[in-house]
């Protein structure tokens, strides 16, 4: 929708300024106009605002497949192969058999939040999780034929920790959508369409069990999302040891057709996360690596800006995450608050976000 504003000669200059002074949200405009005689028209059709990148194009229909590059097409496995959209928020504790045998796996290395492409065993393109039109993803560089070879720990209610993936987006101008979205995983995959600046979950798929399910399908009509940052958070569990991935294929679309919605990898919207894990034990020695150490659920974390304000409270679900998410470049303290009992080596953390990257902080509590 265009406004436009008339301004005559004699006061064009009193009038602009009304209109800036009764503003209720200051931005920066480009304002393209012409004049003539009669006064000239002001046309706010090309607002940018200072806070979203000129890189941002606005979009009728988004590509959220995984393994797909910056044209849309499927990434070939290969060693180092790294999906540009999807991320990876966490590394939850994982083994080898047990929780007194920690995973050996080659694959295994430093946390940076990039997820790899791979096809296990070279299956066909629907074959194992592949689909045709998208590739598998992995939170490890496995390549076209790797093996992973460890399994996810198991949380308080004797489920395994997930995976935890996410591919977001913006939402420049409030609208509505559809989507239909096909998914498999490999052992089990869940998905949810979240809005990242409260953590809500607007959206949840059904759960894919490998060996058990055909290709499911998660649909949505005329769901309104407003200006904001949201993504799909993709929930991966290893059960079965050889192997992990997940294939995602579909579009997101404007209900209406508006051009409303935007890529954020070049960071049309503030979605820098730092991702909290919790663990309790009871040697003290900083390491989730015997069966006694647990993961810490129901513990409440507190995050401050640089001022040291808290902008956030948070509680740790069952696998002992909070994931703080939106949030825009700069500095940030996590802090923990103690129940009776424990003590931690250090009750604050500060990290510092950018570019719309992922942290992982870990709190260690044992026991008195």
């Amino acid at each position: 929708m265009k406004t436009i504003y008339k301004m005559k000669n004699n006061d064009s200059e009193s009038r602009f300024f009304t209109i800036l002074k009764y503003t209720l949200v200051i931005t920066i405009f480009l304002l393209v106009f012409s004049c003539s005689e009669d006064g000239c028209d002001y046309d706010n059709s090309q607002i940018v605002a200072s806070t979203i990148s000129e890189d941002c194009i606005l979009e009728t229909d988004l590509n959220l497949s995984t393994g797909i590059d910056t044209n849309e097409d499927a990434i070939v496995p290969a060693f180092g192969a790294v999906d540009p959209f999807w991320k990876i928020l966490n590394q939850p504790p994982i083994f080898q058999g047990t929780p007194g045998n920690p995973c050996t796996s080659t694959a295994v290395g430093a946390f940076t939040g990039d997820t790899y492409v791979m096809n296990f065993n070279n299956s066909g393109s629907n074959a194992w999780v592949n689909q045709a039109g998208s590739s598998t993803i992995a939170p490890f560089d496995l390549g076209p034929n790797g093996s992973f070879g460890c399994n996810n720990a198991t949380n308080t209610d004797g489920d395994r920790v997930p995976y935890v993936f996410e591919r977001s987006f913006c939402v420049l101008e409030s609208t509505s959508v559809d989507f239909s979205f096909t998914y498999k995983g490999d052992d089990q995959i869940t998905f949810q369409l979240v809005d990242n600046a409260t953590n809500t979950v607007l959206s949840t798929s059904a759960t894919y069990v490998w060996g058990t399910d055909p290709v499911l399908t998660w649909s949505a009509a005329s769901l309104p999302l407003t200006t904001g940052s949201y993504s799909i958070r993709a929930k991966l569990v290893n059960t079965g040891s050889v192997i992990l991935g997940f294939s995602f294929l579909g579009n997101l679309v404007t209900t209406n057709g508006d051009e409303a919605i935007s890529n954020n990898a070049d960071g049309c919207c503030e979605n820098n996360v730092i991702s909290v894990l919790n663990i309790l034990e009871e040697d003290c020695d900083m390491l989730f690596n015997n069966a006694s150490d647990m993961l810490g659920d129901n513990w409440v974390f507190n995050l401050r800006d640089a001022s040291n304000a808290i902008i956030k409270t948070e509680t740790t679900d069952v696998n002992g995450n909070i994931f703080f998410s939106g949030l825009a470049d700069g500095t940030y303290t996590i802090e923990i608050l103690n129940q009776t009992g424990w003590t931690q080596s250090s009750t604050t953390q500060t990290v510092t976000v950018i570019n719309n990257t992922v942290q992982i902080v870990e709190f260690y509590s044992c026991t008195n």
